[in-house]
């Protein structure tokens, strides 16, 4: 009996059907022997207990269908709710893919807008400076001997050559134009023109992993501004001696870190990082600014890669 009730469901059942079955062929056996008239003895028991045994077989059958039914309606139950969950999953994913899309696109056309503008001072008034200074080359030499005149014609094109660069960095202020050699080109340039003009230390460290990213114009765009308006904050208000600028990636996204030694920020953020950071959120990304007074200030971001065919 201890076997049979440590064994499976349908193994007891045959159990005891093979008990109740033996249990009824002794009371056929027994009943024979039993003297005419005398109270029921072992055939009577043998019997009631092949009938209670077969009861018991019975009962484990039928509790064994019923759960077996109960067990595939769970599971029935189960499979359906994850397929609902699945479902909803990928239409909460596709609602805040299209949100992020629909919150990003005034900024992409901000940007084509800008791009526009850039293109159009560069092409006409750039090529209309462009052509002023070489007629004043030519001015300058038709004019030798005459130093009145000539000291004149230096101070115009000093002053024509101011506005070239003015030009040019009006244009890549617009729209940059490193980025079209690539993010990583064109923070390097923006880093090397920062150290060279304010004289103060900066460092860029890329990983191997951001520079390999796809290309994104928006996305790209988005840190080279990020990092020029936050050098443009160092200069003006930190007063630092070292920046240090780490460009990283994650699993879906790239990341920056821009961090100095300066005093740090004395309340809150300036404009123009408030309206970077509300940019960065609506493209689905991350914005933090973490400043101590004299202890320099930390600038983090991260914007998400785009998806395999996205584009």
């Amino acid at each position: 009996m201890t076997a049979i009730a440590h064994a499976t469901v349908p193994a007891r059942a045959a159990a005891l059907l093979a008990a109740a079955s033996h249990a009824a062929q002794a009371a056929q056996a027994a009943a024979p022997a039993a003297p005419a008239g005398a109270p029921p003895a072992l055939g009577a028991l043998l019997l009631g207990a092949a009938g209670a045994l077969l009861v018991a077989a019975l009962a484990l059958l039928w509790r064994r269908r019923r759960d077996d039914g109960r067990l595939a309606a769970l599971r029935a139950k189960l499979a359906h709710e994850l397929h609902c969950r699945a479902v909803a999953e990928q239409a909460l994913r596709a609602a805040h893919s299209q949100r992020r899309q629909q919150a990003a696109l005034p900024e992409r056309i901000r940007d084509g807008e800008r791009r526009r503008i850039a293109r159009d001072i560069h092409d006409d008034l750039g090529q209309n400076l462009l052509t002023l200074k070489l007629e004043l080359s030519a001015l300058r030499q038709a004019c030798a001997g005459q130093a009145p005149l000539l000291a004149q014609l230096e101070r115009i094109e000093r002053h024509l050559e101011l506005s070239i660069q003015s030009m040019r960095a009006i244009v890549d202020e617009l729209s940059p134009l490193g980025l079209e050699a690539g993010l990583a080109t064109a923070l390097r340039r923006q880093v090397s023109e920062f150290s060279r003009l304010s004289g103060i230390d900066c460092q860029l460290q890329a990983d191997a992993a951001a520079l390999e990213a796809a290309p994104d114009d928006q996305r790209d765009a988005m840190l080279y501004r990020v990092l020029q308006e936050s050098l443009s904050n160092i200069v003006r208000h930190a007063r630092a001696t070292q920046v240090h600028i780490a460009l990283g990636r994650q699993a879906r996204s790239l990341t920056m870190t821009v961090s100095d030694n300066g005093t740090g920020m004395p309340g809150a953020p300036a404009r123009g990082l408030l309206g970077m950071q509300q940019r960065v959120t609506q493209a689905g990304g991350q914005f933090n600014i973490a400043s101590r007074p004299g202890q320099g200030t930390a600038l983090s971001l991260s914007l998400p890669l785009a998806e395999a065919g996205a584009h």
